[in-house]
């Protein structure tokens, strides 16, 4: 009952804070889709812009991820999500237990906190979930290799780098910065703290990882793809998980707080038992979760766990007084979180839903309406609802994949600059609208104010959402 509890609580708290399906959904469906049935392409399809080149940089991921939405709908996904984070959950306590030498309660505890803060941000229906799996699937690999020094280990690193270069390539060279911090600390020097351990077979293998990165349909473009979409200004100043971290949600308040306690606890921790690889990951992954918000999960995965290894002596069932009835408060413990995952997993089933808002529905809606169902329209919409437009087979002019929208990675336009630039009025609307000659609008007043009250005759409004604030607009030719 204390196994149920531990690894059931994670889920719980992920099906009581997210029960609908994550906005990228839609136009990882649609990717996956045309990949399922026509193959790996390098020319954008799925917006109404021609000629864009493009690194489909979740390509394994996109096809996995429409073929169980196929079979299972909305409930299949959400389900795989379900899985992968008990994965991650079990990855977590084998970690821990490998490094507190079985100290079971405290691999438990550790792993409990670790996911639910996860959970808190990061938990949801995207390809960051597998990547969070290989991720610590990494770790635990590389922590066998220091335990036993058997080299057989070392084989997984090229196969866990070829899973992610081909699954999602975008947090590939964080593998990398793992097996760096390992091969640092494997250097001996004691006055340095470096605990050492063979050093040839580390680098021979992250080597090895490093060349199996290449084996995929984009070659070295999959791997440098990252640096052409990190860090570009107008992804940093619209994309809420590219921002620098700040204390200004909950969220990340309580990422502070966790990160004030680890710091605390390693300073009052047994300093023998702290590992300079174990600090390199800390405070690296902690740089880049401060430069941008989407990097703290990572930091979050290796926050908690090194604390196994400082105090893998401490009992915490010593914590509950045997009198009061240990036994009796585990065995009630387990009893009532599998009530309340039954119960939890009922009403998310229930709740799924397999399609954004209504709002957003009703305006495709309206738009195949109109259209009589033909998909070559041209459809302008922001980059908050173009996968929805794009999975039900129309062709918009933006959609959430922002980085294929740089002339750095398309080769041809900076269309996110052109958007932001005419949301923000610094391009004229006549110009945009006559540039591109739509078929319909799709306008969302909380991101495009002033297309929301556009004053021009040849658009009329078909459809509108007043809760939503979403309208359409179809073009009429001035002629007929």
């Amino acid at each position: 009952m204390k196994y149920v509890a531990a690894f059931l609580i994670p889920l719980i708290f992920v099906m009581s804070i997210n029960q609908v399906l994550d906005n990228d959904t839609w136009f990882v469906l649609a990717e996956g889709r045309y990949l399922v049935q026509n193959g790996v392409h390098y020319t954008d399809v799925l917006t109404m812009h021609e000629d864009l080149d493009i690194v489909v940089q979740n390509y394994g991921f996109a096809m996995i991820f429409y073929l169980i939405h196929s079979i299972f709908g909305a409930p299949g996904l959400y389900a795989m999500m379900m899985v992968l984070n008990f994965v991650i959950c079990f990855l977590i306590y084998k970690i821990c237990m490998l490094l507190s030498n079985k100290n079971v309660n405290l691999s438990l505890f550790l792993m409990v906190i670790t996911d639910v803060l996860l959970a808190a941000g990061f938990v949801v229906t995207r390809a960051q979930m597998v990547s969070y799996v290989i991720f610590m699937s990494l770790i635990y690999v590389l922590e066998l290799y220091v335990k036993t020094g058997k080299i057989k280990y070392l084989c997984w690193l090229p196969i866990l780098s070829l899973l992610q270069i081909n699954l999602h390539a975008s947090l590939w060279w964080v593998l990398s910065l793992v097996v760096l911090a390992y091969i640092v600390d494997s250097i001996k020097k004691p006055k340095l703290h470096l605990q050492g351990y063979k050093t040839k077979p580390l680098i021979v293998a992250g080597l090895m990882m490093l060349l199996s990165g290449l084996i995929n349909p984009y070659g070295i473009k999959m791997v440098t793809y990252i640096f052409t979409s990190y860090g570009a200004p107008g992804i940093v100043g619209m994309v809420n998980e590219m921002s620098p971290f700040d204390l200004r949600s909950i969220f990340n308040v309580f990422t502070y707080v966790a990160l004030v306690c680890v710091l605390g606890l390693y300073i009052f921790g047994n300093k023998r038992l702290i590992r300079v690889r174990h600090l390199l990951m800390l405070f690296g992954f902690l740089a880049i979760g401060l430069n941008t918000i989407k990097g703290l999960s990572q930091f979050i995965l290796v926050m908690f766990f090194p604390l196994a290894l400082v105090y893998k002596n401490v009992k915490i069932e010593g914590l509950i007084d045997a009198k009061v009835g240990r036994n009796a408060i585990i065995l009630w413990t387990g009893v009532m979180t599998i009530c309340l995952f039954v119960a939890f997993g009922v009403s998310t089933a229930y709740l799924i839903e397999d399609h954004p808002s209504d709002g957003v529905v009703g305006a495709v809606n309206a738009i195949e309406k109109s259209s009589g169902g033909n998909k070559g329209v041209k459809v302008y919409v922001g980059y908050n609802n173009g996968g929805y437009v794009e999975y039900r087979g129309f062709k918009p002019y933006l959609d959430p994949r922002a980085e294929i929208f740089l002339k750095g990675n398309n080769g041809k336009e900076d269309i996110l600059d052109e958007w932001l630039d005419m949301v923000r009025g610094k391009m004229k609307l006549d110009e945009f609208l006559d540039k591109y000659d739509f078929d319909f609008l799709i306008v969302d007043y909380y991101h495009e104010r002033n297309l929301y009250e556009i004053e021009d005759d040849d658009y009329n409004v078909i459809y509108e959402n007043d809760d939503e604030k979403i309208k359409v607009y179809e073009y009429i030719d001035a002629k007929k």
